[in-house]
């Protein structure tokens, strides 16, 4: 067990709580496939600088001929702009677009909490193409996680359960799916749902992470994607009451829950907050409010686990080089090598949110009214942008396959994508309670798989 850190106690703000809308989706044929997750689960072993800068209002038409807003936000670092990198194409392959490089389509998937549904919105356009029930009965969804390939979303459901669903009508069962947020398809009847996979006794089931899976130059696709999450159980409302946290790994494919692995902790709030896989498919989990270890690691072959110390949770995401960040008030990142905690040199104004690398190895954190950038090298808060008139803090950050930063705030009805080179952004709105953090676009999973670190 490593050294102990400074436990940070923040509020609760995870409540999203919702109501259903009398809308729906759902359904692989006509109805959802509903794979029951175990009732008891068999077990194996287990700044120095922050920035802000002058705005600019504006408007863009997007390709639908709706007006979105767009500002200008001038950054505060020593102007130097780098180009966005371009994620190599897999080797060998003559395979199209559905491998580490550029992609015909991109869309980020973003939960409406109180609503219970899923938005896609395409990053391109900012148009939301499709929204979709993401539970039968209310689910409070919070987490979502985009595959490699872009293909398919997994969305967890904090009141139990997961659920997957197709980006592209070619992949869907058949042409009956949502076309945007007025065209919610009643539960069981989506054909782009792929399959429903229950967890009844979940009190809190938050984290959900794909897997890269292995490419296949036989079929040009990415095969034996897996799905992780975890859940606490207890008396339900919301909070877990236990001795034990659960860990489960799906099959990607079927949502057939395949391994589950019972770890010896105690669950007295939510047990399992937030998850992220690295390069090598393990799983990294918090434990936001239940004290020391603060984050464990699932290793993917074996399933045993290790440890790390106290960790400034709420979001949790990986870098290019394999270290593990935690961004709340001081965001770090955690060296699994090492096993050292390095703290970034500056506060960020915030109280839980998640965070996400860009291609220009800056780490960016929510905050109240904006974004911050943190070099992920040598630690240093670079830019900042302040979203015009944004008073709620961005709770979601994600980066999408061309490289924009998205941040969507805590429990609002906007979302904001922004420039990487000149910081310029853009709004959309239309959400309902968008309480949501992860990696919401697959850019997190993107980047560690296609540019692994050494070692």
């Amino acid at each position: 067990m490593f050294a102990a850190f400074a436990a940070l106690m923040i509020g609760c703000g995870d409540d999203g709580g919702g109501t259903a809308s009398d809308a729906g989706s759902s359904g692989e044929t006509a109805t959802p496939t509903s794979t029951a997750g175990p009732a008891s689960s068999s077990s194996t072993s287990a700044g120095t600088e922050t920035g802000s800068g002058a705005s600019e209002s504006g408007s863009t038409t997007t390709s639908d001929g709706s007006t979105s807003e767009v500002s200008t936000s001038a950054g505060t670092s020593d102007g130097i702009k780098f180009d966005v990198a371009e994620m190599p194409d897999v080797p060998g392959t003559g395979c199209g677009l559905v491998n580490c490089g550029e992609s015909d389509w991109s869309y980020i998937w973003i939960a409406n909490s109180s609503e219970s549904t899923v938005s896609k919105i395409n990053t391109r356009t900012l148009v939301e193409e499709g929204r979709y029930l993401t539970r039968e009965t209310p689910g409070n969804p919070s987490r979502t996680s985009v595959s490699i390939d872009g293909r398919a979303v997994a969305v967890a459901n904090r009141n139990g359960g997961i659920i997957k669903i197709w980006a592209r009508p070619e992949d869907c069962a058949g042409p009956n799916t949502s076309t945007g947020p007025d065209d919610v398809k009643p539960w069981g009847e989506d054909d782009c749902v792929a399959w429903f996979t229950d967890f009844p006794e979940a009190a809190s089931q938050r984290p959900v992470a794909w897997t890269s899976g292995i490419w296949s130059e036989d079929t040009c696709q990415w095969e034996d994607q897996k799905i992780w999450t975890g859940e606490g159980r207890g008396p339900g409302n919301g909070f877990c009451d236990d001795t034990k946290i659960y860990v489960h790994r799906l099959n990607g494919d079927t949502g057939a829950v395949e391994e589950t692995v019972e770890l010896n902790y105690p669950c007295t709030t939510f047990g399992i907050y937030g998850g992220v896989v690295d390069s090598k498919n393990d799983f990294w989990i918090t434990r936001l409010f239940e004290g020391n270890p603060g984050a464990l690691r699932i290793d993917y072959e074996t399933l045993t686990h290790d440890e790390a110390p106290s960790f400034y949770g709420y979001g949790i995401t990986v870098d290019h080089e394999g270290k593990i960040w935690g961004g709340t008030g001081a965001p770090g990142k955690w060296d699994p090598m090492a096993q050292t905690w390095t703290t970034a040199m500056g506060n960020v104004n915030n109280v839980g949110v998640g965070l996400a690398e860009d291609q220009q190895d800056r780490m960016w954190v929510g905050m109240y009214g904006g974004i911050q950038a943190i070099d992920v090298v040598d630690m240093t808060m670079l830019d900042a942008v302040m979203f015009e008139g944004e008073m709620a803090q961005c709770k979601g950050i994600s980066v999408d396959v061309d490289g924009y930063i998205w941040a969507v705030p805590d429990s609002q009805d906007r979302a904001y994508k922004v420039d990487p080179d000149t910081l310029e952004y853009e709004m959309i709105t239309g959400l309902v309670g968008a309480y949501t953090y992860s990696d919401m676009t697959g850019g997190a999973l993107k980047s560690v798989t296609c540019n692994p670190p050494n070692g």
